[in-house]
């Protein structure tokens, strides 16, 4: 009987995706990040977009909800993983650094 072996990419699948931002270069979504943004709700983001009405003054410029909660969903994430590290005392669980994520994630 042969053993299944996965792939590199299956296990990186498996731990989320890794996109690429425009602002912050790679960043890596943890499953549960993804099974929000995959909702049709979220979706409805990236129709919204971030700079109004200047957006016809620079059209290169494109900046939308969607691309700023997946850039904050990072920035909270690496903010509170950072003061996990630095303050162990803290007790700050890797449970507490993905609830950030999520409420980075959905705080529009």
């Amino acid at each position: 009987m042969s053993q299944f072996r996965p792939t590199t990419m299956q296990i990186l699948l498996e731990q989320g995706k890794l996109i690429n931002d425009p602002i912050h270069g790679h960043i890596r979504l943890n499953r549960r990040c993804m099974e929000i943004i995959d909702t049709p709700e979220f979706q409805r983001l990236r129709d919204l977009k971030q700079l109004g009405s200047s957006y016809f003054v620079f059209p290169g410029a494109s900046h939308c909800r969607f691309e700023h909660s997946v850039g904050v969903c990072h920035l909270a994430g690496s903010l509170v993983e950072r003061i996990k590290n630095i303050q162990p005392e803290l007790e700050i669980t890797s449970r507490d650094v993905d609830l950030a994520r999520v409420a980075g994630l959905c705080h529009d």
